[in-house]
């Protein structure tokens, strides 16, 4: 079968080129999320990615029409910081390589997967799906009502589109009650872990890690003040970028513990975490948020091969409960007390949750296991006998 990807990620290659080179960085959750979906599913079937970039004031994106990512090709569109191009080219420039895509395939037992919250992509994916009548399934992993600066037209907009496609991938089943999704076919995952090499420690002594966006809201502030007022000599390792930024390069003048290492490459994220102390999750729980959304790192940091520390976000804690470190009070000095209590206990019982933690995050969403569950899933919407 083949899948087309309708999606903003591209290569890795691509992306730590823009980041290299820009001044306003990229999403790299978004750009991680749909390089780990594309890689499971390409174990199981032809896979090809439509990359509509993203395009801001301060990024720099260079040019390339097209490359590869593991043997997986990646087809980029025109893209250009202009509303007008936005307006009225953007759509028809992936629809044209879309097309150019099928038309290879003669437009047979194709399926065409895409990011709903990129207005243009789902644009184009709904134009595809009335001209060519191709199955186009949706991918869900927020609930557009919560992105940062969308208006409520721009985001009903959205869940209106998207009840218009054949069927859904999604990250929770809060989500497809947010979009209002009832009686099409759906795979509900919480994620994807991938599988990751061994890496050198880097010479950070002893420290505690935090990788993610630097908001205030994700708990970083309150993690960053309980390690300020912790007694301890280990550091504090955080990696990211956001608006939070500014705070932690001030604490950490204070306080040489706090080590801030701005945003980095997947794979030297994977190994700063694998080498921690233990990895930290502070974000605060919210009842609404958290039957909508899956906290990506958490599931990152069980798969790291360390302990992990982190709020009980109700899913994952009724899945893992004996195999992390729960914080029970996500203030900051819950926070503090948490860590605390990771250090007082045994290095067996550290090695024992971490390994557990691990060899079940791995059995229950590696890409081998979640590749082929979702593979199965598409072909479901096979047009082989059309």
């Amino acid at each position: 079968m083949n899948v087309i990807f309708l999606t903003s990620s591209t290569s890795t290659k691509v992306f730590q080129g823009i980041c290299s080179e820009s001044r306003v960085l990229p999403n790299p959750s978004n750009q991680n999320f749909y390089h780990k979906v594309i890689k499971a599913v390409s174990l199981y079937e032809n896979v090809e990615v439509v990359s509509h970039r993203p395009c801001a004031k301060g990024m720099v994106l260079p040019y390339v029409e097209s490359d590869d990512d593991d043997r997986i090709p990646y087809h980029y569109t025109k893209v250009k910081n202009s509303k007008i191009f936005k307006l009225f080219k953007e759509k028809h420039e992936i629809i044209k390589a879309t097309v150019k895509i099928l038309d290879a395939y003669l437009h047979k037992d194709s399926v065409i997967v895409v990011d709903v919250l990129r207005t243009n992509l789902l644009n184009a994916a709904l134009h595809i799906k009335r001209k060519y009548h191709i199955p186009v399934i949706g991918v869900l992993t927020d609930n557009p009502h919560n992105l940062t600066d969308s208006s409520i037209r721009y985001s009903e907009n959205i869940i209106k589109k998207a009840g218009k496609l054949d069927g859904f991938l999604a990250l929770s089943e809060g989500l497809l009650a947010a979009y209002g999704i009832g009686g099409k076919p759906t795979y509900i995952f919480e994620g994807i872990v991938e599988d990751i090499p061994s890496f050198k420690k880097e010479p950070l002594g002893d420290y505690f890690a935090f990788a993610g966006s630097l908001y205030e809201r994700y708990g970083v502030k309150n993690l960053v003040d309980a390690f300020k007022d912790l007694d301890k000599k280990v550091n504090l390792v955080l990696l990211g970028n956001g608006p939070l930024k500014t705070y932690i390069t001030a604490a950490g003048q204070e306080d040489r513990r706090v080590l801030y290492l701005s945003q980095l490459s997947v794979m030297k994220t994977y190994g700063i975490e694998q080498h921690a102390l233990a990895n930290i999750n502070p974000r605060p729980l919210n009842e609404t948020l958290d039957k909508q959304s899956i906290p990506s790192k958490l599931l990152e940091y069980l798969a790291s091969g360390v302990p992990t520390i982190s709020t009980k976000h109700p899913r994952l804690y009724d899945l893992f409960k004996n195999d992390a470190y729960w914080i029970e009070d996500e203030s900051a000095e819950g926070i503090k007390k948490a860590i605390l209590n990771f250090l007082q206990a045994s290095p067996i019982e550290k090695n024992k949750k971490a390994l557990s933690a691990k060899t079940k995050v791995y059995s229950m969403y590696g890409s081998l296991v979640q590749g082929e569950g979702i593979s199965h899933f598409l072909k479901s919407f096979s047009t082989s006998k059309s």
